[in-house]
């Protein structure tokens, strides 16, 4: 198969598109991010990564601590819509109807609509250009009952946005558990 190869860019793909909370109950942000990910399993560890200009960046450097919001689909608009405004100009809890809801472990306002909130104490901040990468330990994690089986996340019952390549996707089927080609060991040419 032809591959066309292109210059440097950001092209892994596909993403969670989360919505990032930062700042107290009283005062606080909500921004939309792609670039996140799980970097470390001990301790348990999520990189986000925000430019310096985003109004939710001072909240995460004054307060050192953020939180991970996974919205399903039926939230899309709103998660579209606070990637696109600056909380400078707009107080974007009272325009997307969110509520505000808190945790369990930082002073982060957590969005009660995602199915999905994490907590996290930023550990260390790297600049890396136009990006500031925080890495911050998971300090909580909130699942909602109904998107979960046997204490794990069902990917059947849970239906996140996904960013690819500027525009949202969902998942989806899934194509077997983690290890299920370990019997295909030696069978593989």
């Amino acid at each position: 198969m032809a591959k066309l190869q292109k210059a440097p860019q950001t092209a892994l793909t596909p993403v969670p598109a989360v919505l990032v909370t930062a700042g107290t109950m009283a005062e606080s942000d909500i921004t939309t991010l792609a670039w996140v990910g799980t970097l470390c399993s001990e301790p348990p560890t999520i990189g986000i990564s925000v430019r310096p200009g985003r109004w939710l960046h001072h909240y995460i450097v004054d307060n050192g601590a953020f939180a991970v919001n996974v919205a399903d689909t039926t939230h899309a608009r709103q998660l579209d819509l606070c990637g696109t405004v600056s909380g400078r100009d707009v107080d974007k809890w009272r325009l997307t109807g969110f509520t505000r809801t808190c945790g369990i472990s930082t002073a982060v306002p957590l969005i009660q609509e995602c199915p999905l909130n994490i907590e996290c104490v930023v550990r260390q901040t790297l600049h890396l250009g136009s990006h500031d990468l925080f890495l911050g330990e998971i300090v909580a994690v909130h699942i909602e009952e109904s998107i979960q089986v046997d204490g794990h996340i069902d990917g059947s019952a849970f239906d996140p946005v996904c960013y690819v390549a500027g525009r949202y996707w969902r998942l989806g089927s899934q194509i077997g558990p983690v290890g299920f080609s370990a019997n295909d060991i030696g069978k593989i040419a």
